[in-house]
């Protein structure tokens, strides 16, 4: 199903500058890989050399670690696995851990709008490759955009490898050459195949899911960019390709929903929890999937999908808002009692309670026009427009941080309970009822606020790029 034709411009196109290092570098991998069209540099052992490492370094780095665990904590494991993931996707040549994550940060923040680093509303080539040949204003340096990767700059393994990325790929190419030397002196084969062709491959597999699944496939969710769900590049990117599903509910570790939407990387991820090796996968959202618009076979049936699907474009209500929606893992301190954890949670709660309504009494100012009490000029009321919105939005944002931050002490919470002594369960199992109540009531208010909020602001110029928490 084609999405509506819209256009959009480069995001502040006249402040941008030409990346040359990064024109050239992919310029250069590009014309190596072609050497893979030699038929002396064909090797059955080359070709698999390139199939393991493009399994190791797309599926097990780029797909489940920079993307499902490092930007979105769609589950949990030990910091050595952590950091082995990391160590997979640094050699896919797709920028560091934290840049990485930074950007598809943004990218959901600002989905489809004129913010968003790689929109093929802008153009497809854009959206494929071109913003990468580019800086991105306010998020170019270390700087600038750590600060969408808060979790990652603070971590010193994770600072290192985002600085040497391109140095732990340049020596993974120079292990892949002297083992295809020693093997069977093949290693200008292994090299051409495991390393140049591989990337190539990879690249354009990733930046598919940028340009193609934005523009071609079929929607299960009306949600409020253009994301579509597209079966071949889910196919080439261990299942990035059901990109509708995944902007619609973005921390579930499960992109792939009906039973066709097959997501080899959410099966690797399960048969890491029953390992012990991964935790707290996150599970789709039944809120989200209350939403999801059917799609049958008989006749009667396509009418009826075709009558709800076109209330709901017209009914704001039933669009899920996903670019207010980013996610925001939080490390917070380990409390060494109950008692304390119980407090920080209720600490949390409130603070996420107190910015939610922040955001709901600025947005319903908006709507009665406070902000404008004397005749001003098209411009200058856009820019209060625009300041209320990132204000409210920035509020929002905040709130669901602190609750982040109350569902962690919650867990600990649960912990105290599971270790505690049998004189004390009863006790304890009332903190953890209490906590799992409050926790679920700042929920459904953050639910109800977020959509009150996007509803007010609908069709306000989206704000310049902002991070708050």
């Amino acid at each position: 199903m084609a999405v509506e034709s819209r256009k959009l411009a480069i995001y502040k196109k006249d402040e941008r500058k030409l990346q040359w290092t990064t024109i050239v570098a992919i310029g250069m991998i590009h014309v190596v890989a072609l050497l893979a069209f030699r038929e002396d540099l064909f090797t059955y052992s080359g070709l698999a050399v390139a199939f393991f490492m493009y399994v190791l370094t797309g599926m097990f780095g780029i797909t489940i670690c920079y993307h499902r665990l490092l930007t979105h904590r769609s589950f949990r494991t030990y910091k050595w696995m952590e950091y082995f993931l990391t160590f997979c996707a640094c050699q896919a040549l797709q920028s560091g851990p934290i840049e990485w994550t930074a950007m598809h940060r943004i990218h959901h923040k600002e989905a489809d709008e004129e913010p968003d680093p790689h929109s093929p509303l802008v153009n497809f080539l854009w959206a494929h490759a071109g913003w990468l040949f580019y800086d991105m204003p306010g998020a170019h340096t270390y700087k600038q955009y750590s600060r969408f990767a808060k979790d990652l700059a603070r971590d010193p393994v994770q600072r290192f490898l985002n600085k040497n990325f391109y140095m732990i790929y340049i020596a993974t190419a120079l292990i892949i050459y002297a083992a295809g030397e020693l093997y069977a002196g093949i290693g200008l084969s292994w090299l051409i195949w495991g390393v140049f062709a591989r990337t190539v491959f990879l690249w354009h597999a990733t930046w598919l899911v940028n340009s193609a699944t934005h523009l071609w496939g079929y929607r299960n969710y009306n949600t409020d960019e253009d994301s579509t769900n597209n079966w071949w590049v889910a196919l080439i990117s261990f299942g990035e390709g059901w990109h509708n599903n995944h902007h619609a509910d973005q921390r579930s570790a499960a992109h792939g929903q009906r039973w066709f939407e097959f997501d080899i990387s959410y099966v690797v991820i399960k048969c890491m929890e029953k390992l012990g090796l991964a935790w707290d996968v996150v599970s789709p959202s039944k809120r989200v999937v209350a939403k999801r618009i059917d799609i049958m076979v008989d006749d009667e049936a396509l009418k009826i999908a075709d009558e709800r699907r076109k209330d709901a474009m017209l009914e704001s209500t039933s669009q899920l808002s996903t670019q207010t929606d980013p996610t925001i893992p939080v490390e917070v301190k380990q409390m060494s009692s109950i008692s304390e954890a119980f407090d920080a949670l209720i600490s949390a709660a409130s603070r996420a309670n107190e910015h939610a309504r922040n955001a709901f009494m600025k947005a319903d100012s908006f709507e009665k026009r406070e902000d404008i009490t004397v005749d001003l000029k098209e411009s200058e009321e856009k820019q209060i427009f625009e300041k209320a919105k990132d204000f409210a939005f920035s509020s929002v944002e905040q709130a669901k941080y602190a609750y982040a931050e109350s569902l962690e002490f919650a867990s600990q919470v649960k912990a105290f309970c599971l270790d505690a002594s049998h004189d004390s369960q009863e006790e304890l199992k009332n903190f953890e009822k209490r906590g799992q109540f409050i926790t679920e009531h700042t929920y459904n208010a953050l639910v109800r606020i977020t959509d009150e909020v996007t509803r007010i602001f609908q069709g306000i110029g989206r704000p310049v790029i902002t991070s708050s928490v």
